[in-house]
C-alpha cells in the first residue's frame, strides 16, 4: 500500500485519489488471531493542504471470521472504517493534531492502515444483539436450545439473604 507522493508534493491544492487491495491473512488484536474473510480494501485522497503538509483521506472495508464473545458461535464482522492522517516531510509541531513524519517520494499506507482496524475493532462481537450465550453448566448454546440445568449455586456474599427467607 505504498503512495507516490512526487506529483501532489509540488504545489498546494493538488489532489490524488488512490485505490488499493492487498490480501491480508490475520493480525493480532487483544491477544487473539483475526483472520481476514476477504482482502482489505483502501480507497481515499491526498491533497497538498499547504504548509508542506499532505492529507489522506479515505475508508477501509474489508470483513472478519470471528467468534460470538457468549456463544462461540462463528460469524463474520463487515468493517468499514473512515481515516485521516496528516503527513510532512518537514518537522511541524502542532498541539491540536497528530502531523506524522515522513521522507522522500512516498508513504507506505499499510501500518497506518492495520492500526485504524486495530483501533476501531469492537470490544465485544455477538452474533445478535440478544445472544443469550451458553450453559456454564452444560455448555449448550442457548440459542439453539434450552437447557435443564438447575443454577442453585448462590453468590456466597449472599448466603445470608438466602437464610432469612427460608426463616419464613
Amino acid at each position: 500500500m505504498r503512495l507516490s507522493l512526487a506529483r501532489v508534493k509540488q504545489s498546494e491544492g493538488n489532489v490524488l485519489d488512490f485505490k488499493f487491495e492487498e490480501n491480508i491473512r490475520q493480525i493480532k488484536v487483544k491477544q487473539e488471531d483475526l483472520n481476514f474473510a476477504e482482502p482489505v480494501r483502501v480507497e481515499g485522497r491526498v491533497e497538498n493542504i499547504g504548509d508542506r503538509i499532505l492529507e489522506v483521506q479515505g475508508s477501509i472495508k474489508t470483513s472478519v471470521e470471528d467468534s460470538c464473545y457468549r456463544c462461540l458461535a462463528k460469524i463474520r464482522v463487515n468493517l468499514n472504517i473512515s481515516f485521516c492522517f496528516k503527513f510532512s516531510d518537514v518537522p511541524i509541531e502542532f498541539d491540536e493534531e497528530e502531523i506524522i513524519p515522513f521522507s522522500g517520494d512516498e508513504i507506505e499506507l499499510r501500518p497506518y492502515i492495520l492500526n485504524e482496524i486495530i483501533l476501531n475493532w469492537p470490544g465485544q462481537i455477538l452474533c445478535k444483539p440478544d445472544c443469550k450465550g451458553i450453559c456454564p453448566h452444560c455448555g449448550a448454546n442457548l440459542n439453539i436450545t434450552a437447557c435443564h440445568c438447575k443454577d442453585e449455586e448462590i453468590d456466597p456474599r449472599l448466603s445470608v439473604l438466602k437464610q432469612f427467607l427460608e426463616r419464613d
